[in-house]
This record gives C-alpha cells, sequence and structure tokens, in this order.
C-alpha cells in the first residue's frame, strides 16, 4: 500500500530507470526503422500519397497522419524510414506522458510500471516500425490524459486548460476513435466531483472552445467534400449484415490478448471484476476516474463485434489509462497461487490459438509462455507483482525477436513462420520493377489499371516516375469506394490499356467491360510460404485491353460474374 501513497518526488531512481529504458527502445526502434528493408504496406503508402498536399482532410482519415509524413519526407525525402521516422518517436512521447501521469495518481513505482507496460506492450513493438493513425494518436491521448489529471488536481491553470482543448482537438485531427475520450470526459463529470468542477468554469470553457477551433476546419473540409471522411468511418463499421455474431466475442477476447499481451488483458479483466479498492476511499475514486476511459472503449468495441467486425486495433484507445491502471492493481493484490496458475494456462491458450503459425511452434511458444510465468510464481513468490514483470518479459522477448525479423527478414522470416505475416511489406519493389521492365520493352501505355487496392498503392509508392501513364484501380461498383478508385478511367485514356491483374475472379467481369482484351505476360514475386508448405507469391497477370464500355453494375452484373475465375494459378497441393 505504501507505494500508492508515496509522493512524486520520493523515488527519482524510477525516473531515472524508466527514463533509460525508454531512451534505449526508441534507439533500438530508431535503428529497425531505419535499417530494416520491409518496404511500406498499402495503408502507410496511401498516407504518403495524401502527404504529397497538404488539406484538412483525406478520403479516410483526418489529417495529421499526412501532415506528419508530408514534414519528414520533406527533410529526409521519400524513403521508407523518412515515412515511419515519427513512429517510435510518438509511442516514447506517449510512455513519458503515462509516467507523469501515473506518478499523479499513485507514485513513481505505479508510473514506471505503467510507462513501461505500455512502451512494452506487443501492439506498441508492431506500431513503433510502422506509421498508423493509432501511433500518432497515442501521444496526445496520453498527453489529454495528463492534462485533463492536473484539471482534476487543480494543477492546471489557464495554459493547462487551452492544452487540453488544444491535445482534444489534435487527437481528432489524428483519428476519429478520439469521441472515446471525450465519451470518458463525460463519465468522469458524472462520476467526480473534482473533474466537474473543473471542466464547469471558465477555464473550461477555454479548453473547449480550443478544442473547437482545431476541429472546425476539418469539419468545414467534409462539409465541402460531401463528408467524405465521415462516411468512409461509417462505412467501416458494416452494420449491413447479420447484427448478431455472439461468436466474434472469443475473436474478440484474443486479438486483445494480442494487443496489451496476454497477462496484462487477463489482468485488466480480473482487476476490474475482483481487485476493485475499497468503496468511498481515494484509491476507488482515482481507478474509477481511470476505469472511465477503458471499460467505454473496450464495451463499445465489444459491442461492434458482435453486431458486426472489429479489427484487433479498434480498442487500442483503452490502453494507455490501462496500463496505470493494472500496476495499480498489481501493487495491491495479494499473493495468490490460484490466480498464477489460471493465467498460466489461459496464456498458454491464447498462443495455441494463433494464427499462421505451425502447430510445433504454437506448443512451443505456449509451453514456453506457461513455463516461464511459473518460473516468475516461484521467484516472487506468487505476489502478482511479480505477473506483472513476467508479462513484461514475454513482451520483451517476443518485441526482440519481431524487431529481429524486421532488420533480417531473409534469413529470419522463414524459420520465424513470419513469411505469411510480412508479406504485405515485401515484394513492391521487385513488383514494379518488372512491370516498369515490360512496359520499356513494349511501350508506354493509356493508362495502367490494377484490380486491388493494395496493389494500387504498393505500384502507386514503388512505379513512381517509373511509367508515364495514369494508374488507376478498377471500379467494381458505379463510383468510387476507396481513395484508390477517385480517379475514374474515360474514353480518352481507353486506345491501349495495360490491365495488371492481381485478382482472377475480378478477371471476367474486366474483360466485359472492353471491347478487347488480350492475355500478354504476368509478373510474380516470391514471398516465401506459408506454415503448411504452399508458396506465397504476388503475381499480377498482364491483359492489353482497350474499348472501355462499363457494363452497368446491377444485381443482374454481379450474379453473372459472382462464381466466375479467368487464368486463375493452380491450387497449392502441398498442405492436403
Amino acid at each position: 500500500i505504501g507505494t500508492m501513497t508515496e509522493t512524486p518526488t520520493s523515488m527519482p531512481g524510477h525516473t531515472r530507470l524508466t527514463a533509460l529504458i525508454l531512451l534505449a527502445l526508441l534507439v533500438l526502434r530508431l535503428v529497425c526503422v531505419m535499417v530494416s528493408p520491409l518496404e511500406l504496406y498499402a495503408d502507410e503508402a496511401q498516407y504518403w500519397r495524401w502527404g504529397q498536399s497538404l488539406d484538412w482532410g483525406y478520403y479516410s482519415k483526418p489529417p495529421l497522419i499526412a501532415w506528419l509524413i508530408h514534414t519528414t519526407t520533406g527533410l529526409f525525402g521519400d524513403s521508407e524510414w523518412a515515412i515511419r521516422l515519427p513512429a517510435p518517436i510518438l509511442h516514447t512521447i506517449a510512455a513519458w506522458c503515462l509516467f507523469l501521469l501515473g506518478r499523479s495518481i499513485a507514485g513513481s513505482k505505479v508510473a514506471m510500471m505503467g510507462a513501461l507496460g505500455y512502451a512494452l506492450m506487443p501492439a506498441v513493438w508492431l506500431s513503433s516500425t510502422v506509421l498508423s493513425t493509432d501511433g500518432v494518436l497515442m501521444p496526445i491521448w496520453a498527453l489529454a490524459l495528463w492534462l485533463l489529471w492536473r484539471v482534476r488536481t487543480g494543477t492546471a491553470g489557464w495554459a493547462g486548460f487551452a492544452a487540453l482543448g488544444l491535445a482534444v482537438g489534435a487527437g481528432f485531427l489524428a483519428k476519429y476513435a478520439m469521441l472515446y475520450f471525450v465519451i470518458g470526459i463525460a463519465l468522469v463529470c458524472l462520476l467526480d466531483a473534482p473533474t466537474r468542477r473543473g471542466l464547469f468554469s471558465a477555464k473550461g470553457a477555454l479548453a473547449a472552445l480550443a478544442a473547437l477551433a482545431v476541429i472546425t476546419p476539418h469539419l468545414i473540409w467534409n462539409a465541402q467534400n460531401d463528408f467524405a471522411t465521415v462516411g468512409h468511418t461509417v462505412d467501416n463499421a458494416n452494420l449491413g449484415g447479420d447484427l448478431v455474431n455472439p461468436e466474434n466475442i472469443l475473436t474478440f477476447l484474443a486479438d486483445q490478448m494480442g494487443v496489451f499481451g496476454p497477462i496484462s488483458f487477463l489482468a485488466l479483466i480480473a482487476g476490474l471484476i475482483f481487485l476493485r479498492a475499497r468503496r468511498g476511499s481515494e484509491d476507488a475514486r482515482h481507478e474509477r476516474w481511470l476505469t472511465c476511459f477503458v471499460l467505454p472503449v473496450l464495451v463499445i468495441i465489444l459491442v461492434q463485434s458482435v453486431l458486426s467486425r472489429a479489427h484487433a486495433n479498434w480498442a487500442a484507445t483503452a490502453y494507455p489509462a490501462a496500463s496505470i491502471l493494472i500496476a495499480i492493481f498489481f501493487l495491491r493484490a495479494r499473493p495468490n497461487r490460484w490466480l498464477w496458475g489460471v493465467i498460466a494456462i489461459l496464456s498458454a491458450i491464447g498462443f495455441l490459438l494463433t494464427p499462421d503459425f505451425t502447430l510445433f511452434s504454437r506448443i512451443l511458444v505456449a509451453g514456453a509462455a506457461a513455463g516461464g510465468i511459473m518460473i516468475f510464481a516461484f521467484a516472487s513468490r506468487f505476489r502478482p507483482e511479480g505477473l506483472f514483470w513476467a508479462g513484461l518479459t514475454m513482451h520483451s522477448v517476443l518485441g526482440l525477436v519481431m524487431t529481429a525479423a524486421m532488420i533480417a527478414p531473409g534469413p529470419l522470416s522463414g524459420p520465424l513462420d513470419l513469411d505469411n505475416a510480412l508479406k504485405r511489406t515485401r515484394g513492391w519493389d521487385a513488383l514494379a520493377t518488372q512491370l516498369a521492365a515490360y512496359v520499356d520493352e513494349t511501350g508506354t501505355p493509356t493508362a495502367l489499371l490494377t484490380d486491388e487496392r493494395e496493389v494500387w498503392h504498393g505500384l502507386d509508392f514503388y512505379l513512381r516516375d517509373r511509367i508515364d501513364a495514369p494508374l488507376l484501380l478498377w471500379r467494381y461498383n458505379e463510383g468510387a469506394h476507396s481513395f484508390a478508385e477517385q480517379q475514374p478511367l474515360t474514353q480518352g485514356m481507353d486506345a491501349d490499356v495495360l490491365v495488371a491483374s492481381y485478382r482472377p475472379n475480378r478477371r471476367p467481369a474486366i474483360a466485359a467491360d472492353f471491347e478487347s482484351f488480350e492475355k500478354v505476360g504476368e509478373i510474380t514475386v516470391p514471398l516465401g510460404q506459408r506454415v503448411n508448405g504452399c508458396p506465397i507469391r504476388r503475381q499480377l497477370v498482364l491483359y492489353h485491353a482497350s474499348g472501355f464500355d462499363p457494363l452497368p453494375r446491377t444485381d443482374a452484373w454481379v450474379e453473372r460474374f459472382e462464381n466466375e475465375t479467368m487464368d486463375a494459378p493452380e491450387p497449392c497441393r502441398t498442405g492436403d
């Protein structure tokens, strides 16, 4: 209990140790970003394209990530490492903001555990080596949490309130998931009198005005562009199908164990249910305050997963506050052999269910995880704090393996069964080189058309300035349903179209949209092999087409081509 009441300055060693570890992680991750040969995945290439011109919004996301890429590529050039450079820096800033928050709430040991728990969580290991909207949002979210806590404690001042409003506004410019923060504020105002008094004041009005000032230009841009970004976000929820999918609950729980870490996520659930502080105590009020920024996110995304689907990262904003909360839970709980055993078993089950790995690999990792947890159990005399360090050790080992595979994917991705996991970040430059060589040999087409969004973005970045023809994405629907589809194929550019097709099930419909359609070759890039031994390759079949005259996208059109394919590769029989 003593750790819960220490003053923020009582243990300066925790501050120095946290700073050193975060600095070491930052250096390691910067090295990984700079030397890794892995190429951009489709979303990164899309954000790079947006960053070529500054605006207050883009097709499917708010503008902050594009602004960051515009800045770093303007300074260092259009390279993969320059695009990804902000990622490790942003997560380091987020971890330090959480240290400040944890120290203010419960002292420096909780602060250290919370900051390191965040910095070493599996999703942050990955997100520190690629640039995503989550990575851009996290430091803003963590900063806003700390500033809001200062509002609660009466230490914010006018500048602190203004900074809080600016942070909330900037969060919306990073990702619309910042809306969950606003929901958290609303809950805190209902449940916590000090926060309510702080926000319902002249200074609180300043914070609201500051947030509105930041958000307004983006709202105006949306209104001028048919609410493109908002509309895409609504479409992404995919609520048009079967609205009861209870089987997705297990998928959601497994995904969150992968995002936050199995021990951390199980401890969070156990803590929220069983380890609450004594009702009415100051500790209980602190924990309830943090829970307002954890539980709503998890519940909303869980409901979304049951209604339709939910990607693993959609609940990521729950985990900054959760990193502080589980540190408090671990330090308060008493020794418990049963808790250790249950978490060891459930962690092993989680690894056994991991997709894309061989059964032997899953059994090996599951056994090592369970065995390692029990070693920590005996070493720590079954104190729950030992579970925290066991989890961080597990995360560190997995993160270092992941980092090594990113730095040297050639020799390591195969033995580690990571070829399938890394395929989206490999082979794009080789594919573009082969396509450019074909065009050099046969002549420049009037347009280059492909039928897969990821291929379009990969070629957009790696084929830039190598073929003097517009790169287009064939439209399955009447209008554009993605950023890549925004430029249509018109009659002025359809005299000699080079179709680079990735999807055999799209080719019959594409052929029907042209007067002539002739296969002229194919290009293939090997990407390793699957765990069943089947090769992974990215193959484009090439066609020359002319006379674009698209058929109406009616229900009859969908039924006509629903089960058709063209020039499909022979299925792999290795795994049979």
